[in-house]
């Protein structure tokens, strides 16, 4: 490799690297966040009150049921029930909704959705996310993220910064905190 080469390939490393250490910081601090966002009770404030209401009977409700589990023909009873403003009815079933069923009552017909995951896609999304294979892959997904957290600042620390360097540092930045107001 020629020292000219060498050089550049210096420079292209060391800009990107300063343009995308923000985001690797945000990334990899929210990724273990998220690998233990069961701890933080999925990051929800929960207020709960009780108030009185008259007592109904739930025979209206059940019959209602009832009448679509038949038209369905499944006799368990859904995770979900959605009513939609434009008068239909979703019947989930499963985590997620792994089949729905859309009632049109007023069009006399019902949709059947089963969703599957597309691999390789939903791996990668599950090998992000830490589920795999429990404790181990949690552990080593955390413990990578703490090296990139690691690895990230101290490369900030190390470095001899130009003008150039702190306006690129400066632009991802920027880029973070516009991806994430757009994102919200």
């Amino acid at each position: 490799m020629t020292p000219d080469t060498r050089r550049l390939l210096h420079k292209l490393h060391r800009w990107g690297g300063l343009l995308l250490a923000g985001a690797v910081l945000f990334y990899c601090a929210t990724g273990v966040l998220l690998n233990h966002r069961q701890a933080f009770d999925y990051f929800t404030a929960k207020e709960s009150r009780t108030v009185a209401v008259p007592v109904a009977d739930t025979a209206a409700l059940d019959a209602f049921l009832a009448t679509y589990k038949r038209q369905i023909n499944r006799p368990d009873d859904p995770t979900v029930v959605r009513l939609r403003k434009d008068r239909t009815i979703e019947f989930l079933y499963g985590s997620h909704g792994k089949t729905t069923y859309v009632v049109r009552p007023g069009e006399g017909r019902m949709e059947i959705i089963d969703k599957h995951p597309l691999e390789p896609f939903a791996l990668l999304n599950d090998l992000h996310k830490a589920v795999p294979t429990g404790p181990f892959w949690l552990g080593l997904a955390d413990g990578v993220a703490v090296l990139l957290v690691g690895v990230t600042v101290t490369g900030l620390l190390v470095i001899r910064y130009r003008r150039l360097d702190l306006l690129l540092l400066a632009g991802g930045v920027v880029l973070l905190v516009l991806g994430a107001w757009l994102g919200a």
